[in-house]
């Protein structure tokens, strides 16, 4: 059984060709943060670099090329509703087969600093180590909040299916790829190839220091080569700028008689590639779906017990999953087998109950195995059992909460918004077993708050309502 991997990915063009990215770069957006958000180059009446920095998650609404806006399809509506001109689209990330080398020192998960709820540090535990969820996520793949910084020198490989012949040369970006840090001067190369693995058209090397800047963001670097990772200070919550760039397959000297040939695409990486997707335009090109995607894998403790959770889209010749468990993060045993669905179009829901020998923090991951004996791993998620739960109360307050500690220790308690944003915030050292008051919250507008309570590097967070 196989993982959908899925890139989103901005095509620039090589060699003699990188002086026309003055033509394809993009230069404006609009995403969903905060309800909506647009940034442009200033120039040519696209939308001035926005100062509103974009710190979680957010999707890709449209982009312009050459003076004309392009929706993506993931909210039309709300496009509509803003007075925005469009023409429109629709565009997916694209499905990932393979990825030829393995995550260096230097790769990072990019992540918005607020997309694991804790302001200006790391979250406890971090957030899952799965480079293929951050290249994919979000509506349609196009989350501009998530990504992989710095992909290490290798190839990315595409499988595809069709290419529409109408669409060569119709005006319309086929590809659309993202730079989402600091780009350096090294090319990537982009190329169709055929199913001898031989490029049709040309080749393109786009250098993303050749493409303006059309807005910023603030994101924290988790350290991707760690099972568990980790946030060093000064990756964290740091201001990067975005940019995108995109073509038609006209821009790769496909020609109507080449169309058929095509099998496959590939991405030839420097190693300083940081991208957040790689995206298809799905009215031009179709995309040979891969036979199994993991949706999600999550866990959380009963008490002594952990009970996990995972779901599939669909799954072709998937025999079973093997649960495997690890006190380190580094070293997995397996602890339990679950059945596959085996061939099947319909979304799949699963569960495995375990009871650690003893409490404290332990790693889980799948080990999902095809009929053929192929197998292929899940993300790692880490679940924390035995120790008593902290209380928050009451958990729609007026002018105070109460938090009751189930021991003593260091205690940090920072009320957020909705959004991430650190709108109170104490720390206690060497707290002792009791209840711990939050005074002064009767100034907070009615709405739904977060509660963080981080108990000797234990974090917990709880919903509360403010009337």
């Amino acid at each position: 059984m196989k993982i959908t991997f899925t890139i989103g990915f901005v095509l620039l063009l090589a060699g003699s060709l990188r002086a026309q990215t003055a033509t394809t770069y993009v230069t404006e957006i609009i995403t969903d943060y905060n309800g909506y958000w647009r940034s442009g180059t200033g120039l040519n009446l696209n939308a001035l670099l926005n100062p509103t920095l974009p710190d979680n998650s957010q999707q890709l609404l449209a982009f312009t090329l050459n003076g004309k806006r392009f929706s993506t399809g993931v909210n039309n509506q709300l496009l509509t509703a803003k007075g925005v001109e469009y023409t429109p689209g629709q565009y997916q990330a694209l499905p990932v087969a393979a990825l030829s080398s393995t995550f260096t020192g230097n790769t990072k998960v990019a992540l918005g600093q607020l997309f694991d709820k804790v302001d200006n540090g790391p979250s406890t535990p971090p957030p899952a180590n799965d480079f293929a969820q951050y290249l994919t996520d979000g509506v349609q793949g196009l989350d501009l909040g998530t990504g992989v910084a710095n992909l290490p020198a290798g190839t990315l490989t595409f499988a595809l299916n069709s290419v529409v012949p109408a669409a060569i040369g119709d005006g319309t970006p086929d590809v659309l790829v993202t730079q989402i840090a600091s780009p350096d001067d090294l090319g990537d190369q982009y190329q169709f190839l055929d199913a001898d693995g031989k490029t049709v058209g040309q080749p393109l090397t786009i250098v993303f220091t050749d493409v303006p800047v059309v807005g910023n963001w603030t994101v924290d670097f988790y350290e991707a080569s760690q099972t568990v990772m980790s946030l060093l200070s000064n990756f964290t919550k740091t201001p990067r700028p975005l940019r995108l760039w995109a073509a038609d397959f006209s821009a790769f000297n496909i020609v109507p008689s080449d169309y058929s040939r095509i099998k496959s695409f590939q991405i030839k990486l420097s190693g300083s590639s940081d991208q957040a997707f790689v995206a298809y335009n799905a009215k031009a090109l179709s995309v040979t779906p891969l036979p199994v995607t993991l949706t999600t894998f999550t866990g959380e403790a009963q008490g002594p017990a952990v009970r996990l959770h995972w779901q599939t889209a669909s799954e072709r010749d998937a025999e079973a999953f093997v649960v495997e468990v690890s006190t380190d993060g580094s070293t997995f045993a397996p602890v339990g087998r679950v059945a596959a669905a085996g061939t099947t179009a319909q979304a799949q829901h699963y569960a495995f109950n375990y009871q650690p020998p003893q409490s404290g923090l332990v790693y889980y991951r799948l080990r999902q195995v095809d009929l053929d004996g192929t197998s292929h791993y899940s993300p790692v998620v880490a679940v924390r059992t035995g120790a008593a739960a902290v209380v928050v109360f009451p958990s729609v307050f007026d002018q105070a909460l109460t938090v009751r500690l189930p021991a003593a220790g260091t205690t940090t308690l920072a009320l957020l918004a909705p959004d991430g944003r650190v709108l109170h915030q104490q720390q206690l050292a060497e707290s002792p077993a009791q209840d711990l008051a939050l005074p002064g919250l009767a100034a907070l507008p009615p709405g739904l708050y977060l509660l963080r309570v981080v108990l000797d590097g234990q974090a917990s967070l709880h919903r509360v309502v403010k009337y």
